[in-house]
């Protein structure tokens, strides 16, 4: 790869290593054979280390929450058809189940605090978006909302059961039921 990497061609390498391994369990030596980058090209990208990595992979997920999983949602067009694009790219997100939430990995234990915040936004405007989606579909701002975070409860206890199984089933049927889940009955 070389030590001429963009620090765009990085947020990716570093997304995948926090999504594996956790906030805690990367080390600057994981980074450095996960890139090529020695350590000092590694501190010019971040001065502030594994810290500043962490936080730029967030705003990376932050604009990719915003552009993948929000954007269909806020687009014009029937609510089932909205909440089955935003599935899809959910499902492309997490490769199908097969790839962890990087919001855990940097929400657990010590590392919380520095970006609770951050992971806080993406994940209000994410379930903002769909429950404004099923309020529009009919259902009550109440009733909505507590519909939007089942909805991502279930996304991410799915993705935790997939991993701690092998086996994205479980993933691949909340993904399917979504748009129902959100805007059918209340039990499923």
């Amino acid at each position: 790869m070389g030590d001429f990497m963009e620090r765009t061609e990085l947020l990716p390498i570093l997304l995948e290593l926090f999504r594996q391994q956790g906030y805690a369990g990367v080390s600057i030596a994981d980074v450095s054979k996960a890139t090529g980058l020695g350590k000092s090209s590694l501190y010019h990208h971040f001065p502030e280390g594994k810290e500043q990595m962490a936080r730029e992979v967030l705003q990376h997920v932050e604009v990719g929450v915003r552009e993948s999983f929000v954007a269909p949602l806020k687009a014009v067009g029937d609510p089932h058809e909205r909440l089955r694009e935003m599935t899809k790219m959910v499902e492309d997100f997490y490769d199908g189940g097969r790839k962890g939430c990087i919001l855990d990995g940097l929400t657990l234990g010590a590392a919380s605090e520095p970006f609770r915040q951050m992971v806080a936004r993406s994940v209000e405007a994410w379930v903002a978006a769909m429950a404004s989606v099923a309020v529009e579909a009919g259902l009550s701002k109440k009733v909505a909302r507590e519909r939007a975070e089942d909805a991502l409860i279930a996304i991410e206890g799915s993705l935790v059961l997939s991993r701690a199984l092998g086996d994205q089933k479980a993933f691949k049927r909340v993904i399917k039921n979504l748009p129902q889940r959100l805007l059918g009955e209340t039990n499923l």
